[in-house]
């Protein structure tokens, strides 16, 4: 009798995990890079950096400013203060150097918008406007050719100028070869430099655990988020006019975020609401008899 025998293939191995990587190398290469910026740009405030995974089910973050989100304690126990948040994602720094020094300069214009008292987005934060491109201008950047539905001009770029300006920052944030989020959609949409491995266990992409619900933090920005996936469209959504909420000693109210309160919210079927959208406007023909104003989406996205 003849045996034949077959070699066993060899099994994957799981990938190691590494201990001695911590976040504190992130935030201080983070941190320099920032100070670099307000080298160039003083009037550009100190932040408070975090970062983390900027993936939810809206998409993937790259960044966002978040107005006085700390409070801050003095070593003299007087009153605490506040300070700003500057978020950079996981994924964005799997893109290299320059992705993450424009990325840091769009926050930057942000941050420069609030100390100036410039309205730079609406739409919850979502869209961009113009007075934002002239600040990103101002810092070393291009805004796009036309607007985007949704996020308006966020698309700015950086220039071949101010790359130039921060090559050692740049290089810096390339030598020194950050831990990063590995996501192929972020690689792909983030047009990096730097070359990207998974380095996940098969089977195992969506590891962690959360806690609550996820989403666009309100305050925040998506500072060139990518491209939202696609949703089921909602059979009803809110509406709101130009209405204000008001106290007894007539001040606009304000909800938790700081912004005012609408004074007439309403539930509108889809159907009622295209039924009396002229000529392929989005106004859904409803005027308000009260502000004179037309309703409008209290969220931009629910189309």
């Amino acid at each position: 009798m003849t045996a034949t025998t077959t070699a066993i293939p060899t099994q994957a191995q799981p990938v190691a995990e590494i201990s001695y990587e911590h976040g504190s190398r992130i935030i201080t290469a983070l941190e320099a890079a920032w100070a670099a910026i307000r080298t160039q740009h003083p009037e550009v405030p100190h932040v408070l950096m975090i970062t983390g995974t900027g993936r939810s089910r809206a998409g993937i973050k790259w960044g966002h400013f978040g107005e006085k989100r700390w409070t801050v304690e003095t070593d003299t126990g007087s009153r605490p203060g506040r300070t700003h948040e500057l978020f950079a994602g996981g994924e964005l720094l799997s893109l290299g150097g320059l992705r993450t020094v424009q990325t840091l300069l769009h926050e930057a214009a942000h941050a420069l918008a609030h100390v100036r008292g410039i309205k730079d987005t609406s739409s919850d934060y979502r869209y961009h406007n113009r007075r934002f491109v002239k600040l990103a201008e101002e810092l070393g950047l291009v805004g796009p050719a036309t607007p985007a539905n949704v996020i308006g001009w966020s698309d700015c770029t950086i220039t071949d100028a101010a790359a130039q300006r921060y090559a050692e920052v740049i290089a810096a944030l390339d030598t020194a070869r950050l831990p990063y989020v590995h996501d192929p959609i972020a690689v792909m949409l983030g047009k990096g430099t730097r070359p990207t491995t998974g380095g996940d266990d098969e089977g195992n992409d969506e590891g962690g655990t959360s806690e609550g619900g996820e989403g666009t933090e309100p305050g925040g920005d998506a500072g060139g988020d990518a491209p939202q996936p696609s949703k089921k469209r909602p059979t009803r959504f809110l509406v709101i006019c130009g209405c204000i909420e008001r106290d007894d000693d007539g001040n606009p109210k304000l909800d938790k975020d700081g912004r005012e309160k609408p004074g007439r919210a309403i539930q509108i079927s889809r159907k009622s609401w295209e039924f009396g959208t002229v000529d392929g406007g989005d106004e859904g023909g409803l005027m308000c008899g009260r502000c004179k104003r037309p309703f409008r989406k209290a969220d931009p996205d629910a189309d």
